[in-house]
């Protein structure tokens, strides 16, 4: 392939899989606009590094998945170790209020947020996403009935904090 080529066939990838990218950045950040374009921006380049060996053995989307959860888990990793600051101004809450009063899914990202454990926040994703258990299986290294297990368990602590809000 040319690189010219590869560049091209790379960009039409992202753009295939842009919703993907999008979905993994909103359940891994705070949701701010800049967090989101950071990781979006870290796995658009990890997927780039790694475009040259992908062999098409899986489906694409699935190796796109995979990358983009490994980034986040490693940027989660260290926005634990980094202090956070938030300074918002009244504008700001005012903007953030309408938005959560006209997306729907903001209720369910925000009790996702609540779960402590990153590997609960990547069962959910994959669940959330319509992946088969062999699938989510497949891309965790583990049997369909540990998925379906976890799954089952990731779904009754969600319940409890909804319950609890």
């Amino acid at each position: 392939m040319k690189p010219k080529e590869t560049y091209n066939d790379f960009l039409k990838m992202l753009q295939e899989n842009g919703g993907i990218l999008m979905k993994v950045c909103l359940v891994f950040t705070n949701r701010d606009k800049e967090s989101i374009r950071d990781m979006y921006q870290d796995i658009a380049c990890n997927l780039w590094e790694a475009w040259p060996s992908f062999k098409g053995e899986c489906k694409t989307s699935t190796w796109v998945t995979r990358i983009a959860l490994n980034v986040a888990g490693q940027e989660v990793r260290k926005r634990k170790r980094r202090p956070q600051f938030v300074v918002l101004d009244e504008s700001s809450y005012e903007q953030l209020a309408a938005e959560a009063c006209e997306q729907p899914s903001q209720r369910l990202h925000s009790i996702i947020d609540e779960l402590k454990k990153e590997d609960d926040k990547r069962m959910i994703y994959l669940y959330l996403e319509g992946m088969s258990l062999r699938e989510i299986a497949e891309m965790n290294g583990i049997s369909e009935d540990a998925v379906k297990q976890r799954i089952r368990r990731v779904k009754k602590k969600l319940a409890e904090i909804a319950a609890n809000e």
